[in-house]
């Protein structure tokens, strides 16, 4: 069966519509790491009464740590442990990471944290204030960057579902048009292509609003992807990287060619 136009936007729809569940499947995971990461305590050195202090290290009698110092300090590694489970149960298992993705702990974090930070977390031993600070803000980023994004693919949803429900009027239009030109006389072809006039006239003003919303919008507001524009992120696989103004582009072009029919 031949792909219509509107066939062409139907596909762009489930394009939109699959990377808008992922979106909220990301921003939920990153909402439930940044909860679990407000459970765990950075680690700060010890004092030799066994208080936490961020700017001295542990009380040292002789050559060892007095024994308060000694016992309240966590195990090495322990937060960092806590936080490395907590980003691969949250972040790293939303159902689409291995298809989408497929990235180890250390690629996934200097992804979204910066690469500094993602090597403190695989390879360190401490969760200092300022990585625990680190961490936390780019949670909250993601989850602010995703909720953008989930707006900015809500739009251009909205905009493929007005393109897909006018094309397909259009289309009807356009057949009953064909069906009727056969045997028509010269009057009669001069009353269809009125009515092609009409569908041109109507293609033309999908196109030069969608062109205005293609072009209006700014680029994709996710970590790792900076600068990459949201027609390329989403149809930059593609044959054609616009769907939805190709297909009025194609529409436009059956018009054109019936109005041809209409003049002989």
């Amino acid at each position: 069966m031949t792909e219509t136009p509107h066939d062409r936007v139907v596909d762009a729809v489930g394009t939109v519509d699959r990377e808008i569940e992922y979106i909220a499947d990301e921003r939920g995971a990153f909402d439930r790491f940044r909860a679990r990461l407000s459970k765990v305590e950075p680690w700060t050195p010890a004092t030799s009464d066994g208080n936490a202090s961020a700017g001295t290290e542990p009380t040292v009698v002789g050559s060892a740590p007095t024994l308060a110092g000694v016992r309240s300090e966590p195990p090495t590694g322990t937060g960092l442990g806590t936080v490395r489970t907590a980003y691969r149960e949250t972040v790293m298992s939303v159902p689409h990471f291995e298809a989408e993705y497929d990235d180890t702990l250390r690629a996934n974090l200097a992804a979204e944290c910066g690469a500094d930070v993602a090597a403190q977390v695989v390879d360190g031993t401490r969760l200092t204030p300022p990585l625990y600070r680190a961490l936390a803000a780019a949670a909250d980023r993601a989850v602010d960057e995703r909720s953008r994004f989930g707006r900015a693919l809500e739009r251009e949803r909205d905009s493929l579902t007005t393109v897909r429900d006018d094309l397909a009027a259009c289309e009807r239009r356009l057949d009953d048009v064909a069906a009727e030109l056969d045997g028509a006389d010269s009057e009669r072809l001069r009353r269809l292509d009125d009515r092609l006039a009409d569908v041109e006239t109507t293609c033309a003003d999908l196109a030069d609003e969608r062109q205005r919303l293609v072009h209006g919008r700014p680029s994709v507001p996710l970590s790792g992807v900076d600068g990459v524009s949201l027609v390329s992120f989403l149809y930059g696989d593609r044959e054609r990287h616009c769907p939805a103004l190709a297909a009025v582009a194609d529409c436009l072009g059956r018009v054109r060619s019936l109005r041809t029919r209409c003049l002989r």
